[in-house]
């Protein structure tokens, strides 16, 4: 049975209108300038309800309440669950869009607040003062950090909310947990790396460590022989890959460096765009076009400084 068509009938649990729709590293690339407080409307058809927000207006709430999806069947919008949540990130971060596509898979409902990393809110200083960073999930107004953290707090904490993301099978949960660092530490820190070389030797070297990631991963789909990571439907390792998905397709504009090719990776070509039609994804995953015009924007500044 598919995913989205699962959560849309939680057992034991009234769903009510979602409230909703990035970061750890080094805010992933930064900080760009943003307008400040801007209300982003939800999409119809689905009316989503904001309550009045106590946070600085430098944050500009979002509350793209179709986050679970706009046009999945059998939602029942009934009345509050009684949890409040929100997630501080922003647009670009890998690390947000993890913690926003638990939510939006689990059913969740929250409220998405866009931070200017340029002007951080005394809101982020508040709920993350040790390392001042991205995402935080705040719940009945207890903050969480790190994605990796939250996730494993979402998914303990609203175990019997919609889909479980980890498996039952103790081995197999070690096993997700094992990949998702993988991810971390062999595809995400390398690729930062890559992008932000100031030589052709180090560029060639970190090249050559994120590849030699996304051809493991490519390995593990072709063991699983399943549509994703987490099976026949989305799970815990999906949820933490997908983050990079936007920057992994422009990383050719922006490095030079093919990660996505249908030749030598069509299972994780295949399950990008699988990924990309599941309805929780749709309508927060980042635009390629943007994220690139916005990282070149961003590397040429860093340049700049590193030459000064």
């Amino acid at each position: 049975m598919a995913l989205l068509t699962r959560f849309g009938s939680v057992q034991g649990h009234r769903l009510r209108a979602v409230r909703s729709a990035g970061s750890q590293k080094a805010s992933f690339l930064g900080a760009a300038k943003r307008p400040s407080a801007r209300l982003v409307s939800a999409p119809a058809p689905l009316r989503p309800v904001v309550r009045a927000s106590s946070l600085p207006p430098a944050l500009r709430l979002g509350t793209a309440a179709a986050a679970a999806g706009t046009s999945t069947a059998g939602y029942i919008w009934q009345e509050q669950l009684g949890d409040e949540l929100k997630v501080l990130g922003t647009w670009r971060s890998p690390f947000a869009l993890r913690v926003r596509l638990a939510l939006n898979f689990k059913g969740l409902p929250y409220e998405y607040f866009e931070e200017d990393l340029d002007n951080k809110s005394d809101l982020l200083f508040k709920s993350n003062p040790f390392i001042k960073k991205l995402p935080v999930l705040i719940h009945n107004n207890a903050p969480i950090c790190e994605s990796l953290v939250i996730l494993e707090y979402i998914e303990e904490k609203f175990s019997d909310v919609g889909p479980s993301l980890l498996p039952v099978d103790p081995y197999e949960r070690a096993m997700a947990r094992f990949w998702a660092r993988y991810i971390e530490d062999k595809l995400v820190a390398p690729w930062l790396k890559m992008f932000r070389a100031n030589t052709n030797e180090e560029k060639a070297e970190w090249t050559r460590e994120t590849v030699e990631a996304v051809k493991t991963l490519e390995g593990v789909l072709s063991r699983k022989a399943t549509p994703f990571f987490g099976g026949d439907d989305v799970g815990y390792v999906d949820v933490v890959l997908s983050g990079m998905i936007a920057w992994m397709q422009g990383t050719k504009a922006l490095c030079d460096v093919e990660l996505l090719d249908a030749a030598k990776t069509p299972l994780l070509v295949e399950w990008t765009e699988r990924f990309a039609t599941l309805d929780g994804a749709k309508v927060v995953m980042p635009d390629v076009d943007k994220l690139v015009e916005f990282a070149k924007i961003k590397r040429a500044k860093m340049m700049a400084l590193n030459n000064n």
